[in-house]
């Protein structure tokens, strides 16, 4: 049996999760999961009730998530993240296809919240899309080759790097000593062609290769995103982690 622990990202339940955290967590724990990410804005509201809802519901804060740009905003993120004892800080961008310049002040931006981070014992994550994969990953090389190890890790989204044209075992494989955890999220080469998203085993990424891969690497979270859902949020997410039960995590 796996050590991974299974978390879900909120994202799918829209605008639910900022509305009726309640309800949105009494889900998650009711679909299996473990722990969950979100956006700081969704647990700052109510720090305290915050912290009961998580602990009623037996879950975990995994990470945060939020945008590269504004320093200003990282001290409050990181500081939000180690009193509901949370534990990355991951951050997307740039944003479009991204110039040479673009990525190297993201990376810029990234060392510096990784030092602030590292002050409260978090850790500091970037979150690949599909435009830094594509062109022979030009973009998140960048990132990696202009970034600190011990600062700056990767959370790795699996439909992405399969969308940018590489294969996500083999991405993995080649940054193993970078990944902190993984964004578990699919589709089919049709969903692909029309930025769409599935439930977990209804796609083309090849999960049994992956998980049985980074159960090796000693990680302690993966994380299940699925961005939007044509159906109900919480039957997409219980059947993405029924699937998970069903191949052994």
């Amino acid at each position: 049996m796996s050590i991974l622990k299974i978390g879900a990202q909120l994202i799918i339940w829209g605008t639910k999760p900022s509305e009726n955290l309640d309800s949105v967590l009494t889900e998650v724990k009711e679909a299996g999961y473990e722990g969950i990410e979100t956006s700081p804005e969704i647990v700052s509201k109510d720090i305290i009730k915050t912290k009961r809802l998580l602990r009623e519901n037996s879950l975990r804060l995994v990470a945060l998530h939020m945008g590269v740009g504004d320093i200003s905003q990282v001290e409050q993120a990181a500081k939000l993240l180690e009193e509901l004892d949370g534990e990355y800080l991951t951050f997307s961008g740039p944003g479009g296809k991204g110039s040479e310049e673009d990525y190297l002040k993201c990376a810029e931006f990234l060392n510096k919240a990784g030092k602030i981070c590292r002050e409260h014992g978090i850790k500091t994550c970037y979150h690949n899309h599909g435009h830094e994969i594509a062109n022979d990953q030009r973009g998140i090389g960048l990132i990696m080759h202009n970034t600190e190890p011990e600062l700056v890790g990767l959370c790795v989204d699996t439909y992405w790097v399969k969308f940018g044209g590489a294969d996500p075992l083999e991405f993995i494989k080649a940054n193993r000593e970078r990944i902190v955890y993984l964004h578990l999220k699919d589709g089919s080469e049709e969903d692909m062609r029309n930025r769409r998203f599935s439930e977990l085993g209804r796609g083309s990424v090849n999960f049994p290769a992956i998980l049985s891969f980074v159960t090796q690497l000693g990680l302690k979270w993966v994380v299940v995103e699925q961005d939007w859902t044509r159906g109900d949020p919480f039957k997409s997410m219980s059947e993405s982690r029924s699937y998970l039960r069903k191949i052994g995590y």
